[in-house]
Parts: structure tokens; C-alpha cells; sequence
């Protein structure tokens, strides 16, 4: 079953990504964000996330 991580990159700036079991990325973010809240919205709207992972 894929599921979504949220994780910050190197410019603090949050992205979302689908994975699959193996880890491999199906689907991600193609821009970063300032706040969380609208990288979640934005995986939502554009891929098929609808909970998240945090990454660290």
C-alpha cells in the first residue's frame, strides 16, 4: 500500500511524497512550501495524499 511522507528539505521548505512498500517515489511535491499546512493541501489537491508521515 503506498503511502505519503512530508519531510522539510535542505531550505526548510516542506515537500510531500507517495512511496511504495520497496520505497520507491510514485509521486511528489514539485515545489517547496513555507508552512506545512499548504504542502499537505497541496497533496491533496495534486496527488492522492490524504494523511502524511513526518519524515526526519
Amino acid at each position: 500500500m503506498p503511502k505519503c511522507e512530508i519531510y522539510q528539505d535542505v531550505k526548510g521548505e516542506w515537500r510531500w511524497r507517495r512511496t511504495n512498500k520497496k520505497g520507491d517515489i510514485l509521486e511528489f511535491s514539485n515545489r517547496g512550501f513555507e508552512k506545512k499546512e499548504e504542502c499537505e493541501k497541496n497533496g491533496k489537491e495534486e496527488g492522492t495524499c490524504t494523511s502524511y508521515k513526518l519524515v526526519v
